[in-house]
Formats: structure tokens, sequence, C-alpha cells
């Protein structure tokens, strides 16, 4: 993103209008040529609203990302890891190449907009700009790299956690592995990426993205049933004091889960998983499909399927896929 779409961002974020004249000024340019230049956040994804007599706004306007609030909601010593970028690929594949360049600078980014957002299996995770949360965080576990199976739990729990703080309290749910659900609508995601070094070190990317304020226009191509915070709340969030509520509760879980594994989430997982007693479809690699019975999980975060004779089968976190039927 040039520097002059990201100052016309900031100046329309407000909401109000700004005439083309007035941003002529500011920015040295012809009102035709700012015309042109507010064009070109339509590839962002951003809604503009061009009005005669009064210029162009962001209906609603936008609510940048800002350090100084985030840092307001979390432990300060990680303020000085934390970055926020623009845009980028994805915030999981920006930690992953600091890994490849050993230039572990920064172990926290969030980023305003991904061109190429992950989701797992391969799925792409629709990221507009400025209206969801993408965040991934770098950290280094001194585990072996099975020990981190029920990491991407833990992570769900402090996902639904950080939303009972900000006030969703309610008709939360998990599906394992990976699936934050409201109503049963996918509200936050979560992908964790882990890469094996020496002496028991692991690297692991966990990648989060929530759904803050996301417009049904950019919504079209995803397939699932999804919400929004600010479907939710009937209003729009504070998305700077999420992204603080959601980094403290995922910082204060990795910790946890450093120390004690997933045990000490295994509670609140079992009472938020919606496919407990549930018919549900394990889906493999070489697509085979297994049907059966949800019966929770084990003390290791593998799912359990209880099929038709009645034996109840572990399927550990990877490749397969959970449906509910």
């Amino acid at each position: 993103m040039n520097k002059k779409i990201k100052v016309l961002i900031e100046l329309l974020s407000d909401g109000a209008f700004h005439s083309g004249s007035d941003l002529g000024k500011k920015f040295g340019l012809t009102r035709a040529a700012i015309w042109k230049l507010v064009k070109q956040l339509n590839k962002y994804g951003i809604e503009i609203e061009a009005r005669t007599n009064k210029g162009y706004r962001i209906p609603g306007g936008l609510e940048l990302l800002d350090k100084k609030i985030i840092a307001q909601y979390i432990n300060k010593t990680f303020v000085d890891g934390l970055v926020i970028l623009d845009e980028t690929t994805s915030t999981n594949t920006y930690l992953a190449e600091l890994i490849k360049a050993k230039a572990k600078n920064s172990n926290i980014c969030f980023a305003e907009s991904q061109s190429a957002g992950k989701g797992r299996l391969g799925r792409k995770w629709v990221s507009p700009y400025a209206k969801n949360i993408y965040l991934s965080l770098l950290w280094d576990f001194i585990k072996e790299p099975i020990e981190l199976s029920g990491l991407s739990l833990a992570i769900a729990v402090a996902v639904a956690e950080a939303l009972s703080s900000y006030g969703i309290k309610k008709d939360i749910a998990l599906k394992w592995p990976n699936d934050v659900l409201w109503q049963k609508h996918k509200l936050a995601g979560i992908l964790v990426e882990v890469s094996g070094e020496a002496h028991n070190i692991c690297h692991a990317i966990i990648g989060v993205g929530l759904n803050v304020d996301m417009p049904q226009k950019t919504s079209q191509t995803i397939e699932q049933l999804w919400c929004s915070v600010a479907q939710i709340i009937n209003a729009i969030p504070q998305k700077n004091k999420l992204a603080g509520l959601l980094l403290d509760n995922l910082l204060t879980a990795i910790i946890t889960f450093q120390n004690s594994g997933l045990k000490p989430f295994l509670k609140k997982w079992r009472e938020l998983d919606i496919t407990y007693g549930k018919k549900v479809t394990i889906v493999t690699p070489q697509q085979q499909k297994i049907s059966g019975i949800g019966v929770g999980i084990n003390d290791k975060g593998y799912f359990l399927l209880k099929d038709g004779s009645g034996k109840i089968r572990p399927f550990a976190v990877g490749e397969v896929s959970l449906k509910i039927c």
C-alpha cells in the first residue's frame, strides 16, 4: 500500500464527508486526481460514498488498529515484539518468513488485510481491509511436536474467553479442532503451524482470524454459515479493545500450555463442545467418510467418535476434517 492511499484511508476513517477540494489541498492534487486516488480504495474492498457538494466518505468509518490502544489490554513486556501491517499475504506467512531469515525481531503480527489469508486444510480466509482481526503469534515451545497436538484446542478456549471478556457470553461454542462458533455460525478460526528444531524446541505459529464487522459483499465466497461480532452485539465493535483482549488471552493460554499442557483447558472445552452427543462425519485425506456420534475429546485433544459398532475411535488433529450431520 503506497503512502498516499494509507493517508487517504486515515483521513476518511472518521466516517465524515471530505470534499474533493479539501483533499486536493492536503495532497497537492487536482480534484480529478483525488477522484482517481479514491477509486483505488475499491481494490481493498473499502466502501466509498461520493456525494455532490459534500465529497467522499467511508460510511460508518473504519477503526484502524492502534498499537497504543491494544497495549492497554496486554502485558507490556510483549509490546516491543508487536507489529501492525497494512497488508500482507498472511500473518502466519509473515512470521514463517522471519523464521527462515532467522530474524525474529517480531513475534506478534496483526494485519489490516491479507491477500492470501490461510485457513485449515488449504482453505482461504476472506480478509477485507480493516474489518476483522487477523493475528498471528510466533512462540518457541520446549516440547516435541507431538506434544503440541492439543494447542489449537487451548487457543480456541482462549478465544472464547476473550469474547466473554468483551461481553459475548452466550451461545458461543467450539468445534474440533479449530472453530469458534456463535449460534452454529463460524465467528473465528485458528491455524497452528508447527516446525521442529533441535533440542526439543518447536516453532509454533498460531494464527487467529476473528470476524469483527465482515461486510456481506466481501463474504459471498464463504461457503459455510458465518457471523461477526457486529451482528452479535448489533453495534459497531471496538476493534482495538477486542484485539487487545484477544491477544492478552492468547498469551496467557500459551504460557499455561507451555507449563501444563492441555489439561487446564479440558473442562472449558468440554463445556463448549458443540459436537458432543451429535451425529458427525470424519473425512480423511483419502476422502473416506466415517460417521458416528461425537463423544468429546481425550486428554491429548484427540476427537473421540463412537462408530456404528459402538467402538470409540480417536482422531488426531491433522488432515482430517469434521462435519456435523
